[in-house]
């Protein structure tokens, strides 16, 4: 489990009796994840096009869902960057100001997950959190 802290210490409370590495995830798990973070793209072409109408608007609609908590995770994590910055400035008024825990949907977050030091576990949580994931997805097999 992270000892660290990334702004995502409600999502790690909820499963904090369950440690898990995204390298040992079985392959269902690995599956299902990859679909909410990939969307159809962890299909060949001919499942694709084999797959019935509902089920890809489906998973292109659990993908796009997927890829707005992606980018809501990453705000709050370089939110909890800056603010650690801007606190350093505690006399300041503006500096005050500038600390902020909003997230706006609308704005893209365009860092790298690698750039923000969010890894493949956190993501599993938070999509856990959210609710992409099955809340019994560590015990899936």
């Amino acid at each position: 489990m992270r000892t660290y802290y990334k702004g995502i210490l409600s999502d790690y409370q909820l499963y904090a009796d369950q440690r898990f590495t995204y390298t040992k995830l079985n392959p269902k798990q690995h599956f299902l994840f990859k679909r909410v973070l990939h969307g159809l793209n962890v299909y060949a072409e001919e499942e694709v096009r084999t797959m019935s109408p509902s089920k890809r608007n489906r998973i292109k609609k659990v993908w796009r869902r997927g890829q707005g908590e992606v980018n809501i995770l990453k705000q709050k994590v370089s939110n909890e960057f800056t603010n650690s910055i801007f606190s350093i400035f505690n006399n300041s008024q503006l500096a005050k100001n500038m600390i902020t825990d909003e997230v706006d949907p609308k704005y893209i977050n365009r860092f790298t997950l690698k750039q923000l030091g969010i890894n493949y576990d956190h993501l599993i949580v938070h999509f856990m959190h959210a609710g992409l994931l099955p809340h019994n997805f560590l015990q899936l097999k």
